[in-house]
Parts: structure tokens; C-alpha cells; sequence
């Protein structure tokens, strides 16, 4: 997608998913600022060609890791703190039953919009939106990636999160949302490929390969269901009342 002269998906190699979250409207007519904030797949791959791009031609100041302790221990962080680059590690996930049981949960559910609400109702999970959410509000911390282990989950709903507090209307959300879903094949033919992923990734139920537009509505729907709004559910996990203030200072055009 192109809007004058900015690209949404930005050309790497070696990265999955990278995408700028610019240009979107608001209801009122203002738009999110290109160049500013991006949403990734994980960064730990990067080749020093794509890493050059981040840094010189994007001017990439600050990276938040959605990643847990697990995915970090198996695949690290990479090369991108050793230029300089801010790292900040929000690791989106819960500790409120074993890896086993809440897997167990997951596979019962239909579609990912469960799955994401099954994590946004816990507390700590929560928590973590809101501190992440402050680290994106903060002017000093510009251009801004953030990125989990693909860029459709955790990113998409954090991106979500944001684009929402910023008042964007839902079906731009959803759009947002979407684009994931050509990179997800990809994903998983490299994944059944290499031997050591392919049993974890064929164990997955399979919407977890797909990026449906059901999905992140009933996400949306629901949150403002139970919430009243995304304000309400980040003022509910702790958000500072100045927050949403911030985030469209920085980031609304």
C-alpha cells in the first residue's frame, strides 16, 4: 500500500512483516504520522544489509520486544542492540497456569479473537499493554518498531490498542490487522521445513496461520464490551490519565 510518497510494507529481506503504521485517519480527520511508528515480525534474523536500512535509512531510535523469556532464551535478541538502538523488552505473556494447561485451553478455541481476549483479560497482560503503550508515547523514543515473534498476534493487537486510543475507526483496524495474512504461509512452510519447528507448528490449530477480519472485529467488539472503550480497559490496568493525550501528541498529524 502506498500513500504518496511512503510505503506501508517496507522492503526487507530477512525481516518478516515489517509495516509502518502511518497514514491512517482519524474520525476527525486528523492522520498517524508516516515514518514514526513501525509494527515487525521478530528482528534477532536481521542480515547487516536490512540492519543498515533500519538504522540509516529509516533512523530507527527504539525497539520493543513483545517476546517472553522462552522465545528470548531459544532465538536472543540479535544484533540490533550493538548499533546503538534503544532495546525494550515488554514480554506480552501470563503466568497464571502452566504452559501445558493454557495450551490445552488454546486448542479449544475457533478462531484468534478468542485467543487474543483469553490474554487481554488478565491483569498482568494488561499491565504490560499500558507499559508499553508508555514507552511509544514518549517523543524521545522516535522512529519506534515494536514486534513479537511474526508481527500478527501480540504486535497486531498492541497495534490495535494503539490505532483505537488514537480513534481510528474499526474497519482501518481491521485492515491494519489483516495484511499479516500473506506472510503467514510463508511462515509455516519454513517452519514444517526445518525439523526442530515443524512438530511445535503442525501442533498449532490451524487459524493460527491465518489473519481473518472476524477475528480482530470480535477482538474490538468485545474489549469495548467489557471495557467500555480501549481508554477504559488501559485506565483499568493502571494507565496514567495524561496517557492517550500523549500517544496523539506524538503520533497524530
Amino acid at each position: 500500500m502506498k500513500n504518496q510518497s511512503h510505503f506501508r510494507q517496507i522492503p526487507l529481506q530477512s525481516v518478516l512483516n515489517f509495516q509502518d503504521l502511518g497514514g491512517y485517519m482519524t474520525e476527525d480527520g486528523r492522520m498517524v504520522a508516516w515514518q514514526k511508528l513501525y509494527r515487525s515480525g521478530a528482528l534477532h534474523d536481521i542480515s547487516s544489509e536490512d540492519l543498515a536500512y533500519l538504522k540509516e535509512k529509516i533512523k530507527l531510535t527504539s525497539v520493543i520486544d513483545l517476546r517472553n523469556s522462552i522465545e528470548l532464551a531459544q532465538n536472543g535478541v540479535g544484533p540490533i542492540k550493538a548499533i546503538g538502538i534503544c532495546y525494550n523488552n515488554v514480554a506480552l505473556a501470563t503466568n497464571n497456569m502452566d504452559r501445558g494447561k493454557e495450551d490445552q485451553l488454546i486448542q479449544s478455541y475457533s478462531h484468534m479473537g478468542q485467543v487474543y481476549l483469553y490474554f487481554f483479560r488478565h491483569r498482568e497482560y494488561g499491565k504490560r499493554i499500558v507499559e508499553a503503550l508508555e514507552i511509544i508515547a514518549n517523543p524521545a523514543n522516535y522512529p519506534l518498531v515494536f514486534h513479537c515473534a511474526v508481527g500478527k498476534d501480540r504486535t497486531g493487537c498492541l497495534s490495535a490498542t494503539v490505532l483505537s486510543l488514537l480513534g481510528i475507526p474499526d474497519d482501518k483496524i481491521v485492515e491494519d490487522y489483516t495484511l499479516s495474512a500473506p506472510y503467514m504461509r510463508t511462515l509455516y512452510e519454513t517452519l514444517c521445513a526445518n525439523p526442530e519447528t515443524s512438530k511445535e507448528a503442525n501442533n498449532l490449530p490451524a487459524f493460527f496461520w491465518d489473519a481473518p477480519s472476524e477475528s480482530m472485529f470480535e477482538f474490538l467488539d468485545t474489549i469495548r464490551k467489557e471495557y467500555g472503550s480501549f481508554e477504559g480497559y488501559v485506565q483499568a490496568h493502571g494507565a496514567d490519565p495524561s496517557l492517550i493525550g500523549r500517544l496523539k501528541k506524538v503520533l497524530l498529524v
